[in-house]
C-alpha cells in the first residue's frame, strides 16, 4: 500500500514535470513537443526526495499513514552467521524469514512461523496487537514491545519481548513452540532447534486450578489494587510461596485465611475481599502462577508504614520493597 501510493506520488510528479516543460500549444494540439523530454523525466525521478514530493503534491503538513508490517521484508541471506536451522518433528521447518539468534536466544518470525504450524495471523493497528489464531481453538495474542503473551486464558512473560528486527516481528522460539507443546533442543555445533510436540498447550481453564485462581486474584485486588503490576505479582507470590511451605496451608483459600498466628491478611467475614478482580489482578495471579516472580522465597509482606513495626519487621529479614509493600524472607 504504501509502495503504491509512492508510486502515485512520483507519477504526479513527473507528469507536472513533463506538463511544465511541454510547450503548451503543442499539448493544445495533441501534438508531440517539439523535444525529447526522455533525458528530463528520468533526471526528475532520480532527484526527487521524498520530502518535495510529500510537500508539493499533499502540503507540508500532511503525514501519510504508513500501514504496519509483520514481516515486511524477507530475511533469506542464510550466510548470516546467526541464522538458526529449524526442525519440527523430525522435518524441516523452512520459513521465508529465518530464525536467528540475538543474545544467544533463537528467536523466529512471528508471521512466517505460526502460518507454517497452520495458523492466521492478523494485526489490529488501533490496538497494536497481533492476533494468532487456528481452527482447532487457537486464540493467541502478543503487543509489539511487550514480554506478555496470551493464549487461551494463559498469560506468561516471554524470554525476549516482542520486537521488530531488519523490518520483522520475532519472538522468542521456545515461547512460540509452547503454543504447540513443543519442546526445543538446541544443537550448538550445527546450530540446528529441534522442535518435538503437537496439539496446543493446555487451556487456562484446565492448567490453573480455579478455585486458587479466584483467591489470589482476589487477595491481590484486597491488598495491592493501587500498586505496580510487579507489586501485584509480589503479594500472589507470597500466596504461593506459602501453599508450597509445609509451615503453612495449602490451597489459596486456606491461606488467606489462616489464623494460627493471628490474621494473616483478612477476616473471613469481611465483605471486601468477595469483590471482583480487575483486569490487571487476574493477570498478576495468573503470571505468578505461570513461574513469574518478582518476590521469590517471600512468604510475608506488609505495608512500608508499618513494616519497621510489624511481627515480620522485628523477626524477619527484609527482602525487597516494591511500591507501597516490603516483602520479607
Amino acid at each position: 500500500m504504501f509502495l503504491t501510493r509512492r508510486y502515485q506520488r512520483i507519477l504526479a510528479a513527473v507528469m507536472s514535470v513533463v506538463m511544465t516543460a511541454m510547450p503548451v500549444t503543442a499539448m493544445a494540439a495533441g501534438t508531440a513537443p517539439e523535444e525529447d523530454l526522455t533525458h528530463d523525466v528520468q533526471f526528475a525521478i532520480l532527484t526527487m526526495e521524498e520530502s518535495e514530493l510529500q510537500e508539493s503534491l499533499f502540503g507540508e503538513d500532511t503525514v501519510l499513514p504508513e500501514e504496519p508490517e509483520l514481516d515486511s521484508q524477507k530475511l533469506t541471506n542464510i550466510t548470516d552467521p546467526n541464522a538458526v536451522t529449524l526442525v519440527y518433528n523430525g522435518f524441516p521447518l523452512e520459513l521465508d524469514n529465518y530464525a536467528r539468534l540475538y543474545n544467544g536466544t533463537t528467536c523466529v518470525p512471528v508471521r512466517d512461523f505460526f502460518e507454517a504450524m497452520g495458523c492466521t495471523v492478523g494485526w489490529d493497528v488501533a490496538q497494536n496487537k497481533i492476533f494468532i489464531t487456528r481452527e482447532d481453538g487457537l486464540q493467541m495474542e502478543l503487543q509489539p514491545g511487550s514480554r506478555l503473551a496470551k493464549a487461551n486464558g494463559r498469560c506468561w512473560y516471554m524470554t525476549a519481548a516482542c520486537a521488530y528486527s531488519a523490518g520483522v516481528t520475532m519472538i522468542p522460539l521456545r515461547d512460540a513452540a509452547k503454543v504447540f507443546n513443543g519442546e526445543v533442543i538446541w544443537e550448538k555445533e550445527t546450530k540446528t532447534a529441534y522442535i518435538t510436540g503437537a496439539g496446543l498447550l493446555e487451556s487456562g481453564d484446565t492448567y490453573y486450578d480455579q478455585e486458587d485462581l479466584l483467591w489470589i486474584a482476589r487477595i491481590v485486588r484486597h491488598e495491592s489494587c493501587n500498586q505496580p503490576l510487579d507489586g501485584k505479582v509480589a503479594v500472589a507470590n507470597v500466596i504461593i510461596n506459602r501453599m508450597e511451605n509445609p509451615g503453612f496451608p495449602s490451597t489459596a483459600e486456606e491461606v488467606i485465611f489462616d489464623t494460627r498466628n493471628g490474621v494473616q491478611f483478612v477476616k473471613r467475614s469481611s465483605k471486601s475481599i468477595l469483590k471482583d478482580p480487575c483486569e490487571t489482578c487476574w493477570l498478576a495471579a495468573k503470571l505468578a502462577l505461570e513461574g513469574y516472580e518478582t518476590a521469590p522465597d517471600c512468604l510475608y509482606f506488609a505495608s512500608n508504614k508499618v513494616a519497621p513495626r510489624c511481627w515480620a519487621g522485628r523477626n524477619r529479614q527484609v527482602a525487597l520493597v516494591i511500591g507501597g509493600h516490603t516483602f520479607f524472607y
